[in-house]
């Protein structure tokens, strides 16, 4: 009878992401014999800088244990991250408002009145250009970057977003983006694409190193209604959400009024099947927002209604 022994590969991502973040162990077929992982033995100080297998032996000097440590592969990112996106640099300007895709700022303040309330602070070039955009939710609480770069070949800096800790994309815009396609870890960019009328085309999500998680593609077009002498115009917005490998997770319509104001939601599957409709409905006269979400057939599955300013 034949004896087997088994070795036990654990891949360490950090201690501390295991303390803050709930576990979840994976278990992965492999090929590869000890002899073939454990070739080339490093001392400690140089393993700290290169991807690296780590090796337990009990007191009787047998193997028990192989971990795995992807240290070049977070130097890598960080190496990536600071050459391709430049530091943020005094001296700093504080606003209220930012337009990340007509590039506009307003509500400028100055740092001693930027109390409890989110700001965004701003770096310049040397020619008034805008270097980097932080946001805070509040006084040291930085949540993300907005960047302008401009990739070989390309004419056009993009828009892109670099977020400081793990939230959810649709934080950016909860009706552009969907939940189901919104995860954003800490170090995590969003490369944004746009049209000429300053509007989002497509977002492509990856890590620092370069590894695609998923995208978005947007579709635009505008339709008036009525007639010549009381014409009505609105803006429909497509939103297709894809896994990396172009898999079609699903997709919704925006519909804003010629004001900008949002006025319908409707969600599909990945076959362009209807599951959902959300209408918000504005009484100007009660000052009130009535929300109404209806399922495929039209039915009224909830109904609230909020004050407005």
């Amino acid at each position: 009878m034949k004896s087997f022994s088994y070795l036990v590969v654990v891949l360490v991502f950090g201690s501390f992401l295991l303390a803050q973040e709930k576990r979840s162990v994976k278990y992965f077929k492999t090929d590869l014999h000890r002899s073939e992982l454990l070739k080339e033995e490093v001392p400690e100080e140089e393993a700290e800088k290169i991807n690296h297998f780590k090796a337990t032996y009990n007191a009787q000097g047998r193997l028990i244990k192989v971990e795995f440590y992807p240290n070049g592969d977070r130097i890598l990112a960080q190496m990536r991250k600071r050459e391709i996106f430049p530091r943020p640099r005094p001296p700093y300007k504080y606003y209220r408002r930012w337009n990340p895709h007509t590039r506009k700022l307003g509500g400028q303040l100055s740092s001693s009145k930027i109390g409890s309330l989110p700001f965004y602070r701003v770096s310049f070039e040397e020619e008034s250009a805008i270097r980097t955009v932080e946001f805070f939710r509040r006084r040291n609480r930085h949540l993300w970057t907005y960047y302008f770069m401009t990739r070989e070949g390309e004419k056009e800096p993009h828009l892109s977003i670099v977020f400081s800790t793990q939230q959810p994309l649709t934080v950016l815009d909860p009706h552009l983006f969907h939940t189901s396609a919104s995860e954003m870890k800490q170090g995590w960019i969003a490369d944004f694409k746009h049209n000429r009328l300053n509007r989002p085309f497509e977002t492509v999500v990856t890590d620092p190193v370069g590894n695609m998680y998923y995208f978005y593609r947007f579709k635009h077009r505008y339709e008036t209604e009525g007639d010549s002498l009381n014409p009505v115009s609105f803006r429909y917005t497509t939103s297709e959400y894809y896994l990396a490998d172009s898999t079609k997770m699903g997709s919704h319509q925006l519909v804003f009024n010629e004001n900008e104001r949002l006025l319908k939601k409707e969600f599909f599957d990945a076959k362009g099947k209807l599951l959902e409709t959300i209408e918000y409905i504005f009484d100007s006269e009660r000052n009130e927002l009535v929300t109404l979400i209806r399922d495929p057939k039209g039915g009224i599955l909830h109904r609230e209604v909020k004050k407005t300013n």
